[in-house]
């Protein structure tokens, strides 16, 4: 395991230290989320040509993340958030299973928010991606927005929008705008089923010039709670993308994914939808898997 997951996990643990404490009155409190999971990615490469030059991939992967919701006052709020990911299967002796997928990254988010209504404000994430498909090379990513919800009852409709971009010496996409909508759904106070899709438009980030990239991506999760004194939830969450470069001989890929982990809360009750919109509900964008599109 490389020193990333290690200091991954250090972060999670201090911000646990350092936020969990009684819930503060009026509408929002100090509450968060820690998780750590496991998963197993596929993904299919090809560079549209006719040299026959076509990767797959099958590798497992380690992910975590910990989020952290700290009021301004009863309305206002900032969320922190930390994530990281990385392949359990990389690829040092060339092996067409392996892969060097990975990286770490942070996020904030500003918001106005109503438990009763929604919230509205605005995001930035910053962090560090691996290109790799079949090498090892960590580059810049960052992209900022804005980003609502909606509250309707049992439901919660929730969309993003914002700018990607990335160094311009790696094979990750560059100058991107995109779009992300979807909704959660609270059959109970222990079970969550979610989802969303979005599209990136972007160029490559070679010397290749400015051809066009562009992206689908989508995910479901089924989350349910068990955890009474110390609320814990497991959860199960299918990831997909689909990215293609729009010039002769460009590539194309595919990327699915399946995880499986643990989450625990603080600072709130064992109530998922409550932890969602009155803490660290909102989510950063995925500038680890969104941006790749090249090996």
């Amino acid at each position: 395991m490389e020193l990333r997951s290690i200091a991954l996990a250090t972060t999670a643990l201090v911000a646990i230290a350092t936020f969990a404490q009684p819930a503060a009155a009026g509408g929002s409190s100090y509450m968060g989320k820690v998780n750590l999971g496991f998963g197993n990615a596929w993904e299919d490469w090809s560079d549209g040509g006719e040299s026959n030059n076509d990767i797959s991939l099958d590798y497992t992967t380690l992910h975590g993340s910990a989020s952290v919701n700290v009021p301004y006052n009863d309305r206002v709020n900032v969320q922190f958030d930390i994530f990281g990911n990385e392949s359990l299967d990389e690829a040092f002796d060339g092996s067409p299973n392996g892969s060097f997928y990975g990286g770490f990254g942070a996020g904030l988010h500003l918001n106005y928010r109503d438990p009763e209504v929604g919230a509205l404000g605005v995001f930035g994430a910053v962090g560090r991606a691996n290109v790799g498909g079949s090498s090892s090379s960590d580059m810049y990513v960052f992209a900022a927005g804005l980003e609502g919800e909606y509250y309707c009852n049992a439901w919660t409709l929730k969309a993003q929008a914002g700018y990607l971009d990335s160094d311009d010496s790696g094979y990750l996409i560059r100058e991107a705008g995109f779009i992300r909508a979807g909704a959660a759904f609270y059959p109970s106070k222990h079970l969550k089923l979610s989802g969303d899709v979005g599209y990136l438009d972007g160029t490559d980030g070679t010397n290749r010039g400015s051809d066009d990239v562009d992206e689908w991506n989508w995910n479901f999760t089924v989350e349910y709670l068990f955890g009474q004194t110390v609320p814990v939830s497991t959860y199960m969450e299918y990831k997909g993308q689909s990215t293609e470069e729009h010039v002769s001989g460009g590539v194309e890929s595919d990327r699915h994914e399946v995880r499986a982990g643990v989450r625990f809360y603080f600072g709130g009750d064992s109530d998922l939808q409550k932890a969602d919109r009155e803490g660290a509900g909102l989510q950063s964008p995925d500038i680890l898997t969104w941006p790749r599109y090249d090996f």
